[in-house]
């Protein structure tokens, strides 16, 4: 890791010019792992588990902490419109649960105050990518990052990305 950030702190300059396209299916065990633990302590949700389906539809199951008594509740999205890098690195997906979206919504309200980098609005919920990679210190990756695109499998949330890294990094040491 010594290595890389080093790199990171010269602009990457020794790699300048450098592409790379990857693939990376994420199974929904490691989403869920990844998410469970930045859920804030002040919301009022105990459990997250997200599950992917094919056709790009999401799962998401929320446990309430205080009404431990009620059932998860589980809310179904679909993804809707990709992030455009660089001018919208949003990422919109649409509450399709059936019949119940109302709901979901309701639920979602409840939640009052969304993490940073997560909107709702109507039926919509807005997932800024570049204010997420800045909460988690790694907002310098989407000035690399010229395509990003999220569809799902059964069990899995595929990610393609294409990042490059300028020739002009060289010129940035």
């Amino acid at each position: 890791m010594g290595l890389l950030r080093e790199q990171q702190a010269a602009h990457f300059a020794d790699v300048s010019g450098a592409e790379c396209a990857f693939t990376l299916p994420v199974s929904d065990r490691l989403v869920t792992r990844l998410i469970a633990p930045r859920v804030p302590a002040s919301w009022p949700i105990r459990e997250v588990e997200v599950r992917a389906a094919a056709g790009n539809q999401l799962a998401v199951r929320l446990r309430l902490a205080r009404a431990s008594f009620l059932p998860a509740v589980t809310i179904r999205l679909a993804i809707e419109q990709q992030p455009l890098l660089p001018l919208s690195p949003v990422l919109v997906l649409r509450i399709v649960s059936e019949g119940f979206a109302w709901l979901a919504g309701t639920t979602l309200r409840f939640l009052q105050v969304l993490p940073q980098g997560l909107r709702l609005d109507g039926d919509r919920l807005y997932v800024d990518v570049a204010a997420l990679l800045e909460r988690y210190g790694a907002a310098g990756a989407l000035h690399h990052l010229t395509s990003l695109e999220l569809t799902t499998t059964e069990g899995r949330i595929v990610v393609a990305a294409r990042a490059t890294i300028p020739r002009e990094a060289l010129s940035q040491t």
